[in-house]
């Protein structure tokens, strides 16, 4: 047992703790004064700059809300410059009839500052839909081992089953099997829709309407004509990509490596100028309905001098390659504008 505290003991205890009090209160008025008088600011939300961010998080997990992505709530001041010089780019477009209506939306990760042109605008995301597609095979892929190397037989559908492509490039044929992994390739690389619809047909499309909800998207309607979205809201499947935030690092990973062999160069790849020190992953989508306008859209993330950045432009016009001509006008100018070091 131990021996009951004398005075001394007790007065010792006492003087101790008023010494640790005294040295709190000094430590606290510190720390005010460095934060105050040398904007010091701490960590997480706000955050070093002062600004507010929104954090994304995963829905549809019983334990856990994992990160999806976070960004300032207002739109980033530095990029005010590339905002002014797009609304003048994009009305200069609309002047000599390239485009009828065109949409920016960009992104940097290293801290989370965007800015968005004529966001209130949506399209139809047309062939951009494969990569949600692609994420929910991947998706399925995780818990059922081999998947990707189920064989798959594409017999020719009925004409007009398949939409027609104004771009077209490499495209599976009738008669022939191909494993999952293949069409994978067939439908992101070389945007293929024979390969996207035969993979639909062997696909649960409430896979598609749990995605749109775990990222929280609002859900998608079946009726294709009203099936829209903003180039933001779009923009949340390859910022998913980017922060494996509904694949493992590894599928996440894969998916990237799909979409950087994608072989659409007359949008991003053209304006950008992406050389060998740089990366580039992305995916274009086009719309061609009689009697409205046509649509093309090109998102991705690119990677130049050591900075990461996602960028989506969406366009609506009568000509396809003055869309994609518009494209790679507006993606060239935001790059020169950002003035990387």
């Amino acid at each position: 047992m131990s021996p009951i505290p004398t005075f001394f003991t007790r007065k010792k205890n006492i003087g101790l703790s008023l010494l640790l009090l005294f040295a709190g209160i000094a430590f606290s008025v510190l720390v005010y004064f460095i934060i105050h008088f040398f904007a010091i600011e701490p960590q997480g939300t706000p955050g070093e700059t002062g600004h507010t961010f929104k954090i994304t998080r995963l829905g549809g997990l019983k334990n856990i809300h994992p990160v999806v992505s976070v960004q300032e709530i207002e739109e980033s001041a530095e990029f005010n410059p590339i905002k002014q010089k797009m609304l003048s780019t994009i009305q200069d477009l609309k002047m000599d009839g390239s485009i009828n209506e065109a949409t920016v939306y960009l992104k940097e990760f290293d801290h989370g500052g965007w800015m968005a042109v004529n966001n209130e605008v949506e399209y139809h995301p047309a062939s951009l839909m494969k990569v949600a597609l692609l994420i929910c095979y991947l998706r399925m892929a995780e818990s059922a081992p081999g998947l990707l190397e189920k064989e798959l037989l594409f017999e020719k559908p009925k004409e007009g089953e398949i939409t027609k492509q104004y771009y077209t490039d490499l495209s599976i044929e009738p008669g022939k099997k191909y494993k999952i992994h293949e069409l994978l390739v067939y439908m992101i690389a070389y945007s293929d829709n024979n390969a996207t619809w035969l993979l639909s047909q062997h696909f649960d499309s409430r896979l598609l309407y749990k995605l749109f909800a775990d990222l929280g998207l609002k859900q998608p309607v079946k009726d294709e004509m009203a099936f829209k979205m903003s180039a933001k809201e779009y923009s949340t499947f390859m910022n998913a990509i980017y922060n494996a935030a509904y694949l493992t690092p590894e599928y996440s990973d894969y998916a990237a490596e799909l979409l950087r062999n994608c072989t659409f160069s007359k949008g991003f790849g053209k304006g950008i100028g992406i050389d060998r020190d740089s990366m580039m992953w992305h995916k274009f989508g086009e719309w061609r309905q009689p009697g409205a306008d046509y649509e093309l859209h090109e998102s991705g993330f690119i990677h130049v001098k050591g900075q990461s950045f996602l960028l989506t432009v969406m366009t609506r016009g009568k000509d396809t390659d003055k869309l994609a001509a518009a494209i790679s006008k507006i993606s060239g100018q935001v790059f020169e504008l950002l003035d990387l070091p």
